[in-house]
């Protein structure tokens, strides 16, 4: 046998597992990158839920936000399942998408938080107004009631005659 024809299947066979072991090195990286990009929106949106669950707390109109979370969940789920059919470029795009929505969702739900909250603190400050001048009504309706009924009631008592036999 001539050990010339057996170099070029070995030679060949050596390169394809070099190449091999250089994609799998990258795609193992891609996963690893992909896997801690999925992480991070999975505590973002978290987050966002909850800064959204707060506001609403608060009785803020948290109905577009809401709309925004559902879609940053089917990014979130979109890049889950692009990472387990191994398209890990994808499932990174798709979970930066949720990150992006989530830190979005994140940032309004505060401003609405400060909105609600501002809100209720200058409702409690009418109710106290209303409330002062409530009973500063009732308070002085009593006393103008009172001096008009006991001049009323001296003026009958003084109209009477007592009888004498």
């Amino acid at each position: 046998m001539n050990v010339s024809k057996l170099r070029y299947p070995y030679a060949a066979l050596l390169i394809f597992f070099v190449f091999s072991m250089l994609f799998s090195s990258v795609s193992a990286d891609d996963q690893e990158v992909a896997s801690a990009s999925i992480s991070e929106a999975e505590s973002v949106m978290l987050g966002a839920y909850e800064a959204v669950l707060e506001a609403e707390n608060l009785d803020a109109d948290v109905s577009g936000l809401l709309v925004r979370l559902n879609d940053g969940a089917k990014s979130l789920s979109n890049a889950r399942m692009a990472f387990d059919v191994g398209d890990f470029s994808g499932a990174k795009s798709y979970a930066e998408s949720a990150s992006e929505l989530g830190y979005g969702v994140m940032g309004e739900a505060k401003l609405l938080e400060n909105a609600a909250a501002d809100a209720r603190a200058n409702s409690s400050w009418v109710n106290l107004v209303i409330s002062v001048v409530g009973v500063s009504v009732v308070l002085i309706s009593s006393v103008v009631g009172y001096k008009l009924f006991k001049v009323n009631y001296y003026k009958r008592l003084s109209r009477m005659k007592p009888k004498v036999e």
